[in-house]
């Protein structure tokens, strides 16, 4: 190097110590420093996502009593229209429905009969008509027939027949009617089709 210098100003010393040193730095950014970077960008790029992920864990956990007060009020709702619609016949429930009203009434209850509910159709629901006879007076009657539409779960009166009695001494008449009330259908779970096999399979 000192030959190649020899005889030369000393500033072209100078350009190519410059230039060596500017060889050096490029080379060592391009080896290194740019592999730094790249992998500086690459953790910052995941420390941020990381970031929005424990934030919106975060913002989760503070509305989570929010969704469980949500949930509890649905599943408040579902048991009142249970009550309303329910799924089940509660035959027993109704009897005693049905006899703690002939009571209060003073009516004798000459027929209660519980038939099998209507097929299923596309409706969520069947009727299920309820057969009763009674004797009593007409006032209580209608006392009666009001009690049985208040009940919790969905009754109407209807088919209404009503004569009167030819002794009429503490009842002056008979009833039929038939007391409708209705059952909800649940949903049948849809079974997996099964695979079309071929005819040589």
């Amino acid at each position: 190097m000192a030959s190649l210098l020899e005889g030369k100003p000393s500033y072209y010393g100078l350009l190519i110590g410059l230039l060596l040193a500017g060889g050096l730095v490029y080379a060592a950014n391009y080896f290194f420093i740019a592999k730094i970077n790249e992998d500086i960008q690459v953790a910052e790029s995941q420390i941020s996502d990381l970031d929005k992920k424990i934030e919106q864990g975060r913002s989760a956990q503070r509305k989570l009593p929010q969704f469980r007060e949500e949930v509890r009020r649905l599943e408040l709702e579902l048991e009142k229209l249970r009550r309303i619609l329910p799924s089940s016949r509660n035959t027993e429930e109704i009897i005693k429905k049905v006899k703690s009203l002939v009571d209060q009434g003073d009516f004798v209850l000459h027929k209660i009969t519980f038939p099998q509910p209507g097929a299923p159709s596309s409706d969520p629901y069947v009727e299920w008509p309820i057969s009763i006879s009674v004797d009593g007076r007409y006032h209580n009657l209608a006392i009666l027939f009001n009690r049985l539409s208040n009940f919790s779960r969905i009754i109407n009166v209807e088919q209404i027949s009503i004569t009167a009695l030819a002794i009429q001494t503490d009842r002056t008449v008979s009833a039929d009617f038939v007391a409708k009330t209705f059952m909800y259908v649940e949903p049948k779970e849809q079974e997996p089709e099964k695979k079309k096999t071929g005819a040589g399979s």
